[in-house]
């Protein structure tokens, strides 16, 4: 063990102090074959996730005659996992397998420093002679990273560091969901009896079309909702700020964030974002659409399963908040749509990094980062991603091209008649990878939150146009 030049303010006892020293020895065995996956998933997928660990164990206990123990942890939120991570580097207490976002890999890599590695650079396992891809064929792991899907796989090396420091497990979308019986059997009818086909003109509406749409749904509201319903309070609810926002920008070719110089840059204050918030702010006071930040809080799933509003975009990933239950209306899915004929979508879901820790010794380390990575070839392989998104993702979809082509899940895309089969098909087959990436630097994970900042503070008049973007700036800057 290395001590370090901190003072020590309390006193310890010996015995801790041996435990201490006990346990950073690598001693204890027991300790010491724990491959620690710290997650945010939800019951479905978690018990598919450990049924998989289970399988893996086995397979490498039978090929190897090694004792491997995957124990998962739900900690909280994506926010929770990255701060109890970045505290715990100092004192050791991290895990092997997190779940991240790549911005907050990105925080992980700024923490490194002089000689110290903290998240381990997957380029050096992918490819290692005895452990890289197509080397242990009772994992399945023939296919190697080009089998990822481009997009999401990009995500994995966009770092200030040279390498890839995540790779991509499952993955989301947002999509437009609708009641499908009121816009198809009275809204279209009565917008315009030239329309014959509403599921074909649903799925290719551009976003000028859309606000048209939504100002006659508002009109009928002021009506008294004789056409669409006197519960509806408000036509359409954007669940995410910040995905607004973005995807905005980048569909009209408006400066977010970058990478300039190996330095993360600060772009989005600027006069074409500034007259793109100001429109959406347009649409807000007519009182077409609202977003969660001018919500209350509230994501659009509750006032669109309560018929409080007709159109809702959210998460894939997340759809199944969306479907009443109680079959009290059918819902449509579609793409959500985009404008200056530049179809772009902000691409979801669980990242996967590797990372290292200062609270075990070499050797432990050593065994974690080699078992940890073969864990991640398992479940990432074609038919194990392909399994976890179908029995156990509630929307999210592979990151494989193969798994998109293997055996049952594309008969589940084909096929499939439940809500959330529907999602997937337009995931996979409609946005067709055409995922926006944003960069990854220290102070991304905050500029993302800050620009829906931007949004909600303008939507709801707590500052003009220009004293939001100042106050974002300002905000995401002391995070860089």
């Amino acid at each position: 063990m290395r001590l370090t030049k901190r003072k020590i303010l309390n006193l310890i006892s010996l015995p801790v102090l041996l435990v201490s020293l006990f346990s950073c020895n690598g001693n204890n065995k027991e300790k010491n074959n724990k491959i620690m996956f710290w997650h945010t998933f939800g019951q479905s997928l978690t018990d598919e996730l450990e049924a998989k660990a289970s399988d893996f164990e086995k397979i490498i206990k039978e090929n190897e005659g090694v004792d491997v123990d995957i124990q998962f942890s739900y900690i909280g939120s994506y926010d929770d996992i990255q701060n109890q991570i970045e505290k715990g580097f100092a004192v050791g207490n991290t895990p092997t397998i997190a779940v991240a976002y790549p911005d907050h890999v990105a925080s992980y890599l700024s923490h490194e420093y002089f000689d110290e590695e903290f998240v381990y650079n997957l380029d050096n396992l992918m490819h290692d002679p005895e452990i890289g891809y197509g080397t242990n064929s009772y994992l399945n792991d023939g296919k190697d990273e080009s089998d990822f899907v481009e997009a999401f796989y990009k995500e994995s090396g966009e770092y200030l560091k040279k390498g890839t420091y995540s790779l991509p497990f499952l993955k989301s979308s947002e999509v437009l969901m609708y009641n499908k019986d009121v816009v198809d059997e009275r809204l279209l009818k009565a917008y315009d009896s030239t329309i014959t086909d509403y599921d074909k003109y649903m799925a290719n509406l551009t976003w000028d079309q859309f606000i048209d749409l939504l100002k006659f749904v508002k009109k009928d509201i002021d009506n008294g909702g004789e056409i669409c319903g006197n519960a509806l309070e408000v036509p359409f609810i954007y669940d995410s700020d910040e995905n607004l926002f973005i995807t905005k920008c980048y569909q009209n070719n408006i400066p977010f964030i970058s990478i300039k110089d190996g330095k993360g840059s600060l772009d989005f204050d600027n006069g074409k974002a500034k007259e793109m918030v100001k429109t959406l702010k347009s649409y807000y006071d007519d009182g077409l659409l609202k977003t969660k930040g001018s919500n209350d809080g509230q994501y659009g799933s509750y006032s669109f399963t309560e018929g409080r509003c007709l159109f809702t975009v959210g998460s894939s990933g997340g759809a199944g908040y969306n479907d009443p239950g109680d079959a009290s209306f059918n819902v449509g899915v579609v793409k959500v749509p985009y404008e200056n004929n530049n179809p772009l979508y902000i691409s979801q879901g669980p990242t996967l990094t590797l990372l290292k820790s200062k609270g075990v010794n070499e050797e432990t380390n050593e065994f974690r980062k080699e078992y940890g990575w073969k864990f991640l070839k398992y479940i990432t392989n074609t038919e194990n991603n392909a399994d976890i998104c179908y029995l156990g993702s509630e929307g999210y979809v592979p990151v494989r091209e193969s798994s998109y082509a293997s055996g049952y899940y594309k008969d589940y895309l084909e096929e499939g008649d439940t809500f959330l089969a529907r999602t997937s098909k337009v995931v996979v087959e409609d946005i067709k990878g055409r995922y926006l990436s944003t960069p990854a630097f220290k102070g991304s994970s905050l500029a993302r939150d800050q620009v829906g900042g931007i949004i909600a503070n303008v939507f709801l008049d707590k500052y003009t146009i220009d004293q939001a973007f100042e106050e974002a700036k300002k905000m995401a800057s002391l995070g860089m």
